[in-house]
């Protein structure tokens, strides 16, 4: 792969959660969510690691899962063949998943910055934008 040539695939999965946290040896200039995705069946599972994704296994539940980034400029969404509003990817706004077990359409973009692959969530195919819910950081001692 070149350094500027971008490669995209699609896929079917799940986004099971987002998070603002960045590690402090990754720092962005314009720091974005973190996307935690699930495959929705093997084959995509098979599709996301052939593409080059790392596959993590959860140590609470023995299920596999992705870590991919958001765009800076946000997840472009699109319902019925049109384009929506983008989701956010600012550290700023909610955090966001999923409707629990439906699957929806990822497109995951992989390019190349100095030597370093990057992926990005670059957009979503939903039902309906009721298919994300927004999910509001909880106290957990409240």
């Amino acid at each position: 792969m070149a350094n500027n040539q971008i490669e995209q695939i699609t896929t079917v999965g799940y986004i099971t959660a987002t998070s603002n946290k960045v590690s402090k040896d990754f720092k962005q200039e314009n720091p974005t969510k973190t996307i935690y995705i699930e495959a929705s069946h093997p084959a995509e599972e098979e599709k996301l690691v052939n593409f080059g994704l790392t596959k993590y296994t959860s140590k609470e539940d023995g299920k596999s899962f992705f870590i991919i980034k958001a765009p800076v400029k946000g997840i472009d969404v699109w319902i019925k063949g049109e384009k929506q509003q983008s989701l956010s990817s600012s550290v700023d706004e909610p955090n966001f998943k999923t409707v629990d077990g439906l699957p929806i359409g990822l497109a995951i973009t992989k390019g190349q910055n100095k030597g370093n692959y990057f992926y990005r969530l670059s957009a979503v195919n939903l039902g309906r934008m009721d298919d994300i819910e927004l999910i509001e950081a909880q106290n957990p001692f409240a």
